[in-house]
């Protein structure tokens, strides 16, 4: 029901994850992305008891491999489950369980992943990573034109997706790096739509002559400097 990628610029220090699903507010339950590591949890078993033990140990300089193996097995659902994730440092992991819905499986390239289940077939996946290495620009750009790819070759077989995200950490925050479509229909295109809109907000509040005519000059750039939340 779910198609994703994972991905990391170790050249900035990026880590994100793009996703789309027919199962609703996937943005709520599946992604997840740190200064140490991106991932996506989906498929039956999924979500925040995968996620947050996986960033802990992230963040205590456990490998990602490793610690998704420890948490796989402590997992009674884990056989119906997909996990895959890259690094900050460009390694990889993937985990597609037997129990997950055919057509499901996994693609690993270089500092990407891409993987999913209930999907038209093998294509799905293999465009995304395609589509991904072939891509430029910035990371969130090229998650969305690989999300996209594997939407092109069919996405999930049963049609239309639900929802849709992309997050992203990176050293300097932006607005496009944490947005979610939850709209029945094309939440791919929603997001594209998004990304364009947090793109034009930076654009203009680049140019600092109005804040420094409205709040005086050596104004605290906080107030168009944004914090994301993750």
């Amino acid at each position: 029901m779910t198609f994703s990628i994972t991905a990391a610029d170790p050249s900035t220090g990026a880590t994100g994850v793009a996703i789309a699903s027919v199962f609703p507010s996937v943005g709520a339950v599946c992604p997840w992305a740190s200064e140490h590591v991106a991932l996506a949890t989906q498929a039956w078993d999924s979500g925040a008891d995968y996620g947050e033990p996986l960033l802990e140990m992230a963040a205590r300089d456990i490998g990602l491999e490793s610690a998704a193996r420890a948490v796989l097995e402590n997992r009674p659902g884990s056989r119906g489950t997909q996990l895959h994730g890259t690094e900050a440092d460009g390694e990889t992991y993937a985990y597609t369980g037997e129990k997950a819905t055919d057509w499901a499986g996994h693609v690993v390239g270089d500092a990407h992943t891409a993987a999913g289940n209930t999907l038209a077939g093998e294509a799905v996946v293999t465009e995304m990573h395609d589509a991904y290495v072939d891509a430029e620009g910035p990371l969130t750009e090229r998650l969305l034109t690989a999300l996209t790819a594997g939407e092109d070759a069919g996405g999930d077989k049963r049609g239309d997706n639900l929802s849709a995200a992309v997050l992203v950490n990176a050293p300097e925050s932006a607005l496009s790096h944490n947005m979610r479509v939850d709209q029945p229909g094309d939440p791919i295109e929603g997001l594209w739509d998004a990304y364009e809109a947090a793109r034009e907000h930076a654009d203009a509040t680049a140019d600092t002559d109005e804040f420094a005519a409205e709040w005086g000059e050596g104004f605290d750039e906080a107030i168009v400097d944004f914090g994301i939340k993750y």
